[in-house]
C-alpha cells in the first residue's frame, strides 16, 4: 500500500487518488503529490502535479475554471478554493439538473474551448471533473492528466498528456500516441450524456466492450436526449472545434455568437 502526505495542520483529508492527497483547510483545499512506496510512481505522480500545476498557470483566472490560490515553488502543493456544492456529477445524481441543464452544458463547452484556445488538452473529461461554485456554475478541474503546446511566455516546454479518458468517454485511438482536440470533444460528448441521461454512456456494457463499439459507431440509445445530435457529432468526430458545439446548441442555450 502507498503512505500519503502528513496531514496538513487542522487539515481534514478529503480525498486521496492515484496522483494526490486532498485536504481541507478553512475555505480552501490543498493538493500535494501522494507518495508512493515505489519511487518511480512518486516520480510519476510529481510529474503529474507539475503538468496540472502549470495547466494553472497557462490558464490563469477565467468563469469556467477552477480557480487557483496558491501554487508551490517546486510545484508540489496546489491550493485551489474549497467548493462547498461538490462536483456535478454527484450534485446532479442527488438533485437533478432541473432548469440548469443548458446553462451548465454551454458552460461545459465554454470551459473547453476555453482551454483549447490556451494549447491545453484536459485528457480526462468526464461529468465529475466540473466543480460547482456557490452561484452554480460549472468550473472545469483536475488537469494532472492534460497536455500542452509550448508556452514560451512562460518558458514552458509542450508536454505530451500524462493519461487518458475511462472507456465511457475514450475516442477509439492507440493509447500510446497523445491526446487530441478531437479526443477531448469526444470525451465532452460523453459528458454531455452524462449530464442529461444522469449515468454514463454504457453502464451496462462490460468496459472491455465500449472502445470496440465506439469504433464500430454503435453507440448508445440517444432517443430523448435534447442534446443528443450534439452529442452523436461528437461521437463521430464532425466538430473540429468546442465552438462548433457551442454554434450547434445555439438554440438550446440561446446563445449564437461564439468565435471558433
Amino acid at each position: 500500500m502507498g503512505s500519503t502526505p502528513p496531514t496538513p495542520p487542522q487539515g481534514e483529508l478529503i480525498t486521496v487518488d492515484e496522483v494526490s492527497a486532498t485536504h481541507r483547510l478553512g475555505e480552501s483545499v490543498v493538493r500535494t503529490v501522494r507518495i508512493d512506496d515505489d519511487p518511480e510512481v512518486t516520480r510519476d505522480n510529481a510529474l503529474a502535479m507539475t503538468a496540472e500545476t502549470n495547466a494553472y498557470k497557462i490558464l490563469g483566472a477565467h468563469d469556467q475554471i477552477a480557480t487557483c490560490l496558491y501554487i508551490s515553488p517546486i510545484a508540489d502543493i496546489l491550493v485551489l478554493p474549497f467548493y462547498q456544492l461538490g462536483d456535478l456529477k454527484q450534485y446532479t445524481l442527488d438533485h437533478g439538473t432541473n432548469s440548469h441543464l443548458y446553462q451548465w452544458a454551454r458552460q461545459m463547452i465554454e470551459a473547453v474551448a476555453f482551454i483549447h484556445s490556451k494549447g491545453v488538452r484536459h485528457s480526462d473529461i468526464k461529468l465529475s471533473q466540473w466543480l460547482l461554485d456557490k452561484e452554480l456554475n460549472a468550473r472545469l478541474s483536475d488537469f494532472n492528466a492534460c497536455g500542452f503546446d509550448e508556452q514560451p511566455a512562460l518558458d514552458l516546454d509542450g508536454i505530451k498528456a500524462l493519461g487518458y479518458e475511462q472507456p465511457s468517454h475514450f475516442m477509439p485511438r492507440d493509447p500510446a500516441r497523445d491526446n487530441t482536440i478531437r479526443s477531448d470533444l469526444f470525451a465532452l460528448g460523453s459528458a454531455l450524456y452524462e449530464l442529461e441521461r444522469g449515468k454514463c454512456p454504457y453502464t451496462e456494457v462490460r468496459e472491455d466492450l465500449i472502445t470496440g463499439y465506439f469504433a464500430t459507431q454503435r453507440f448508445p440509445s440517444l432517443a430523448g436526449l435534447s442534446m443528443g445530435p450534439i452529442i452523436a457529432s461528437s461521437w463521430k468526430g464532425e466538430f473540429l472545434t468546442a465552438g462548433q458545439m457551442l454554434r450547434a446548441g445555439a438554440e438550446l442555450w440561446d446563445v449564437r455568437d461564439y468565435v471558433s
